[in-house]
């Protein structure tokens, strides 16, 4: 399909500069999501064209496929010049895709799009633009299909019908009492299905799996995995239902905190736009304060080096032998066995935390599994670093280098994993993102330790 989107890109940019109604019938095949990516790949100015030239509603489900920043500056451009054509997309657009695009717009923007929309739909965007980013009730929509319970399946089957063209979507239908209290779940299988004079409460299914409007949007596609869920109702305090989060939405919820996560797992501040239309300033922000860090936190590295150079001798060129050339030979090997085995205990860990398969309170639990793991690939990396020294190298002490080899490993592996997995449960427990605690900064505590660690064997053993 991408390779139609480019086929058409000359016909759409000479339609454009041509003949603009020419543009139906070039898109009419097209999907909405195809569609975006044409329209992402004119300029601002034909862009703004082909939105305003094609069918209101086609324009609507174009604009819900584009990314975030493209969108703004198209639709800041619509409000700005063709305000009535803006107001009609964004009654088109699903109730969360148009809260979405309008609170990325200025408040006076914004408030000049609400004032001439129909009054039930701008009352329903400022409900929605009233929840807390990234909760259930920012991410939900409000068309969904609500029966009464006490309804007949004749009575809700012929509501369904002259409803169902306003929804987003129709997996199952809710049922509520009069007081909008939600009671149950019906499938339209089971509507269909059931006879015509049972009521809806004769055939819904009571045991409902819901979320908290102000649930983390985490959590909401916890839950929809879990149960294998096509939609999720949304809940007020009272537990009227107000909304309902669809598996699109929650897919995007996915990506967005999966890359949000590797970014900061990567040490780097996450990014709201795209790699490529990110300002170069913005990047520098985003990598910045971190790598900083990190470089400022290897100024200890450096001092732990010079400790043990003085407290061993090494300045002393009648020191300078070939077992402690050696010595200093396996530092990168030592610490980066740390390094290595903490940032997969890290990725580990707050993984499955991400998933619901562990919580701080099995941190004992999770501890001592590191550290049984810690100890096995200790002793297994330990044998190829003792074997290195016994079949490649000539030192006047071949059995305590080994065996200093081997301890300093097996400790700085030990090491490395508990630090990987304490330090992302310590900051779930806090209430911190533990994806902050990012592999290069554990990595960093690990070259640390394992220093001190390699160092305080080697000197026992060697001096």
């Amino acid at each position: 399909m991408e390779s139609t989107t480019r086929l058409l890109l000359p016909e759409v940019t000479a339609a454009l500069n041509t003949d603009p109604t020419s543009l139906v019938e070039l898109t009419e095949e097209m999907l909405p999501a195809d569609l975006a990516d044409l329209t992402s790949a004119l300029e601002l100015d034909l862009a703004r064209t082909l939105v305003r030239a094609l069918p209101v509603e086609i324009s609507a489900r174009l604009i819900e496929h584009l990314d975030e920043e493209f969108r703004r500056e198209l639709f800041v451009d619509l409000v700005s010049e063709a305000l009535p054509t803006a107001v009609a997309i964004t009654d088109e657009m699903a109730p969360d895709d148009r809260a979405d695009l309008l609170g990325e717009l200025e408040p006076e923007q914004r408030q000049a799009v609400l004032a001439d929309l129909d009054p039930e739909e701008s009352k329903d965007i400022r409900t929605l633009l009233a929840y807390e980013e990234d909760s259930a009730g920012s991410i939900m929509t409000t068309d969904f299909v609500s029966l009464a319970s006490n309804e007949t399946v004749a009575e809700s089957i012929e509501q369904v019908r002259r409803t169902a063209r306003e929804m987003e979507t129709v997996y199952s239908a809710y049922a509520v009492d009069s007081h909008g209290t939600l009671l149950g779940v019906v499938s339209l299988r089971d509507l269909v299905t059931a006879p015509e004079t049972a009521t809806v409460e004769e055939i819904m299914n009571p045991n409902i799996v819901t979320a908290d409007a102000e649930e983390d949007q985490e959590e909401v596609a916890r839950l929809i995995a879990k149960y294998d869920l096509l939609a999720l109702p949304v809940v007020d305090r009272t537990h009227r239902i107000v909304g309902i989060v669809t598996v699109d939405d929650v897919i995007d919820v996915v990506e967005e905190e999966a890359t949000e996560d590797a970014q900061r797992m990567g040490a780097v501040e996450p990014i709201e736009q795209p790699y490529m239309t990110t300002p170069l300033l913005g990047l520098v922000r985003a990598r910045a304060p971190w790598l900083v860090i990190l470089f400022v936190a290897q100024f200890l590295t450096g001092a732990v080096l010079a400790h043990y150079t003085d407290v061993l001798g090494l300045e002393d060129p009648e020191r300078v032998v070939a077992t402690a050339a050696m010595l200093m030979w396996f530092v990168p090997l030592i610490i980066s066995s740390g390094g290595n085995a903490g940032s997969q205990s890290a990725t580990l860990v707050i993984r499955a935390m991400a998933v619901g398969e562990v919580e701080p309170k099995d941190a004992l639990r999770i501890l001592g599994k590191e550290l049984a793991v810690g100890l096995t690939l200790g002793v297994l990396l330990a044998a190829f670093g003792v074997a290195r020294i016994l079949f490649f190298d000539e030192l006047t002490s071949v059995a305590a280098m080994g065996m200093t080899m081997a301890f300093s490993v097996m400790g700085v592996v030990v090491v490395g994993a508990l630090l990987g997995a304490g330090i992302p449960l310590l900051l779930e427990r806090i209430g911190v993102d533990p994806a902050v605690s990012s592999t290069p900064f554990i990595a960093s505590l690990v070259d640390i330790a394992g220093l001190v660690i390699y160092f305080e064997i080697a000197r026992s053993l060697l001096f």
